[in-house]
């Protein structure tokens, strides 16, 4: 979703107890059952008990003394199912928070929160609380909403989730109410333990702009490493649970969003049961066109037989919030709307039937699924012929709040090659049954093309 965020949720203080109101029907969408109706896998079951046991341990030992809290970190690239585990976990968490069938349980009674500064996300979460009575509205934050009522109370969380943490804050945004300097400096400060859900693939602006190999923005690492090491845990997700590909085929989603590498296409492509190809995963459907009008028009079709099949670009098109109609084009055949500000619509983008009618931003889609993902690598992404490579072009991509310069940025020109190549890796890994790609570039569309003819 593109422009501002909705007004924080409402809170209630602990201890007082208020009547649940009775619960109207909630529809249940894919991306709900998706996020709260799976069968966890050895791995996050494991990963889940680990990360309670975490909490339990640091919770009961910890003292008002401490200059830290206890942190525990989860990282994985996009579609290894962090947000999956911590939904999960939260549920748990709050279920012996008011339900322990022990008072001696040291969760019972413990103040906890789930924070995730994406509206679209925050939105999801929001509805599953409908169904999951664990789980109440109050305790679903934005992180500045959360920081500034923690303080303003001079209140102390026990537990702090944060989903999409490369999502924080790393600078003062007085236009948005965050006047500290990091997100994660107060959450700090503000709960005895903190679990975090990461990636640095998936930091999309200046402001909030984190990376584990530069000077740039700001290190998880830095802030992991103040703790003494009894009191902090990190643990990383590998397998791939989102994009039903082959592996090959995610090789070539990684080659050419993080190396900006134009592998041959032919040898990623599944074959039968050629090596690296599993029931689970020959049948993923994936394309390379010449002509967008054509794609989106095949689009069209297997969101009539499957649903959830969606065009994404890259902020490669004018957009502003002025309540007027923008429009992403490419080539003599397509001119279709970007995605409309709709804050009070509760439906994830990816599920309401008219979006079919749209295409989507980073913002739109970072953190759901689709079933086909037809992405448009817009103007800001060419073809360097002499390295054969990626040549990105930074001074046409339009998200201009995204490359607002913030002063912990030390080289806005490679942030803003990190932020491009970071938003194409969030699109390519959305479609879990099939990736059709269009190069608005025609140089970059050729070469897509001819290392895709056998």
């Amino acid at each position: 979703m593109h422009g501002p965020t909705p007004k924080a949720i409402s809170r209630n203080v602990r201890g007082v107890k208020r009547p649940r109101r009775a619960a109207k029907p909630v529809v249940s969408t894919q991306a709900m059952n998706k996020l709260a109706h799976v069968t966890l896998s050895a791995e996050q079951k494991m990963l889940r008990d680990r990360a309670l046991s975490f909490m339990r341990t640091n919770l009961s030992q910890y003292s008002p003394d401490w200059k830290h809290p206890a942190m525990f970190v989860i990282q994985g690239d996009a579609g290894t199912g962090k947000s999956v585990i911590l939904n999960s976990l939260f549920n748990e968490i709050q279920k012996l928070s008011q339900f322990s069938p022990s008072s001696e349980d040291i969760l019972h009674g413990t103040r906890n929160y789930l924070v995730v500064n994406h509206p679209e996300m925050l939105k999801l979460y929001v509805r599953i609380s409908d169904s999951f009575k664990y789980i109440t509205k109050s305790s679903l934050e934005r992180p500045t909403s959360l920081i500034n009522n923690l303080q303003k109370k001079n209140l102390m969380a026990d537990v702090v989730i944060v989903d999409e943490a490369h999502l924080l804050a790393t600078s003062k945004d007085a236009f948005k109410r965050f006047y500290g300097e990091n997100h994660l400096e107060d959450l700090m400060s503000l709960c005895k333990v903190l679990v975090l859900v990461y990636d640095d693939k998936q930091a999309l602006r200046m402001g909030s702009y984190w990376d584990e190999e530069s000077d740039n923005g700001a290190t998880l690492k830095d802030f992991y490493d103040q703790i003494p090491a009894e009191f902090r845990d990190w643990y990383t997700l590998k397998q791939q649970f989102r994009v039903a590909a082959p592996q090959n085929v995610l090789n070539w989603i990684d080659q050419i969003s993080v190396a900006g590498k134009i592998p041959p296409i032919d040898s990623v492509l599944p074959k039968g049961d050629a090596a690296g190809v599993d029931d689970e995963t020959k049948d993923f459907d994936f394309k390379i066109w010449n002509d967008c009008g054509a794609m989106y028009e095949a689009l069209k079709k297997k969101d009539g037989q499957y649903g959830q099949c969606r065009m994404l670009s890259t902020y490669d098109f004018p957009y502003r919030l002025d309540g007027k109609d923008y429009y992403v084009e490419c080539g003599d055949n397509f001119k279709v709307r970007w995605d409309r500000y709709t804050p009070r619509e509760v439906t994830p983008w990816s599920e309401r039937g008219d979006t079919i009618d749209e295409v989507g931003s980073v913002y739109t889609i970072q953190g759901f699924d689709l079933n086909y993902a037809g992405v448009i690598l817009g103007r800001s992404i060419g073809y360097d012929a002499a390295n054969d490579c990626i040549k990105l072009r930074p001074e046409l991509y339009d998200d201009r709040a995204g490359f607002t310069k913030k002063k912990n940025i030390q080289n806005a020109d490679n942030v803003k090659q990190k932020i491009i190549m970071n938003s194409v890796n969030v699109l390519l890994t959305r479609g879990v049954r099939g990736l059709y790609v269009y190069a608005y570039d025609p140089e970059l569309r050729e070469r897509l093309l001819r290392s895709s003819k056998k």
